[in-house]
């Protein structure tokens, strides 16, 4: 093995600390209740929803369109307190410390993925190579197979000689299958609740990743 990829919302740090973070700004913003927050941070409505700031306005009959557009411009530049899950960050430092060339490929908005990387402190890391897979259009994000092939090319490896590690069956595991990666199945998160029987190895620790390399690569 040569390379790891990773995702990056729910695998490398909570996602949920930067939504609720949001949240709570926009209900500060417009003098709302902050036990608003509670629902979008639900595993079921994450699960359920495909347009979580539209729905959680309509959850409590304070949607518009300009708020909704609002809402996601504070997702897109809200000044977070953001941290990487302690495993992942000492997965990183063995990743690096072991001589593997290191990917982050990560899906949504340009300006809100790389606010988040900065956030982390990611773009500071000149050894971690970072794709935004919606460079392309969102026709192209994960599990479309030009989003792997791009990180690929940045990393210099080809896909037999590189893991992919993510939470989300349907995009980051089903698409480093289609691609030709390892897929390691992280379940962390509310993905963590979605059926999936086709990744190559299921983990809930970061700690079971580095061991599973250990003794196979």
């Amino acid at each position: 093995m040569q390379a790891i990829i990773c995702d990056l919302d729910n695998t490398l740090y909570d996602e949920n600390i930067f939504v609720e973070s949001v949240c709570y700004a926009f209900c500060t913003r417009y003098g709302l209740d902050s036990s608003l927050v509670a629902p979008i941070l639900a595993d079921d409505f994450r699960l359920s929803s495909k347009d979580i700031f539209g729905d959680w306005l309509k959850s409590f009959d304070f949607y518009t369109k300009s708020r909704q557009e609002e809402l996601f411009n504070l997702y897109q530049s809200h000044p977070a307190k953001l941290h990487l899950y302690e495993d992942a960050h000492a997965f990183l430092a063995y990743a690096k410390e072991r001589g593997l060339k290191i990917g982050i490929l990560t899906n949504g908005s340009l300006q809100a993925q790389a606010h988040k990387v900065k956030l982390l402190g990611l773009d500071k890391s000149a050894h971690i190579a970072i794709e935004y897979a919606r460079a392309e259009g969102a026709a192209y994000e994960k599990p479309h197979i030009n989003a792997y092939k791009r990180i690929l090319q940045k990393l210099g490896v080809e896909s037999s000689a590189c893991a992919f590690i993510g939470d989300n069956p349907r995009t980051d595991i089903l698409g480093a299958n289609n691609a030709g990666l390892y897929s390691i199945w992280l379940k962390r998160g509310y993905a963590r609740l979605m059926p999936c029987d086709f990744a190559h190895v299921e983990i809930e620790h970061f700690a079971q990743a580095q061991a599973f390399i250990e003794s196979r690569f």
